[in-house]
């Protein structure tokens, strides 16, 4: 510091001294040819200083730039993930108002699932219409899928729905292909849950095989006829019985399930004894 402030106050004397003199004198030169090279340091350190603050300012500028750049990026994500939501969203709810008009006999009305049983699966669901909507008990309800099961418990502004897969559920059914009927029955229980049903009660005749269809049967008059229930994947005959049973994969996926049709009107229902 001392010899910078030094030189800095000779080279001032000298800048003064020489005036308008276009010789310097012999000390004058001899400072000059000492305190040049110093101050050739000097000016280049402050230029080197200079350029550092300038970067260190176009960093700033950088960062700043990067961070707005990340939050437009964010915000884009965020877009593009409410379009891509909605983008199957559509895509389901189309496909529920094509299962509609190619059954424009039934009068339905479209709901959200709102909650399900603990679980894995949605054995007991719960949608947002209720009896305001003109929601009943026993109610067919439907995905453009297949069948979902029917209305157990209505209040004005959702319903409770059992699931097939319930093992409380109990649908009168036939299989497609070869006209054995049956009942459906879910295999999921408070300690068992594999998501698939059991056809019960087919003759021992039976010809069913995997692959096979199974629809209801319109028998009880709960469920309309020739709803999709789903595919057989198992038959298994019991021995020391006259029956055999099928596995079944319902058509139905019962861990994805967002919205479904329910069935108010368009069915003569009969009541069970």
């Amino acid at each position: 510091m001392i010899v910078t402030i030094v030189t800095i106050i000779i080279l001032v004397l000298i800048g003064f001294t020489s005036g308008d003199r276009q010789n310097l004198s012999q000390m004058e030169g001899i400072l000059g040819s000492v305190f040049g090279p110093v101050q050739r340091v000097l000016y280049s350190g402050a230029t080197s200083i200079s350029d550092f603050i300038k970067d260190i300012q176009k960093r700033g500028e950088s960062v700043h730039l990067v961070k707005e750049m990340e939050e437009k990026l964010r915000v884009l994500e965020q877009d593009n993930l409410r379009l891509r939501e909605l983008e199957r969203e559509n895509r389901r709810l189309k496909a529920l108002l094509d299962f509609k008009q190619d059954n424009q006999g039934w009068v339905v009305t479209g709901a959200r699932v709102i909650g399900k049983s603990p679980g894995n699966w949605f054995n007991m669901l719960a949608v947002d219409k209720g009896s305001n909507d003109g929601v009943q008990q026993n109610m067919t309800v439907v995905s453009q899928n297949g069948l979902v099961g029917r209305v157990v418990e209505v209040s004005t502004t959702w319903s409770k729905v059992l699931a097939i897969v319930d093992g409380r559920s109990s649908v009168s059914a036939i299989v497609e292909r070869t006209r054995d009927n049956g009942v459906v029955r879910g295999n999921n229980t408070l300690v068992f849950e594999d998501g698939l049903c059991t056809m019960y009660y087919l003759p021992d005749d039976s010809e069913v095989i995997p692959g096979d269809k199974v629809i209801t049967s319109g028998l009880g008059g709960v469920f309309p006829k020739g709803i999709y229930i789903g595919e057989v994947t198992e038959v298994v005959k019991e021995k020391q019985n006259l029956f055999k049973y099928a596995v079944i994969k319902p058509a139905v996926d019962f861990q994805r399930i967002e919205e479904v049709l329910i069935v108010k009107s368009g069915i003569d229902v009969i009541e069970m004894e």
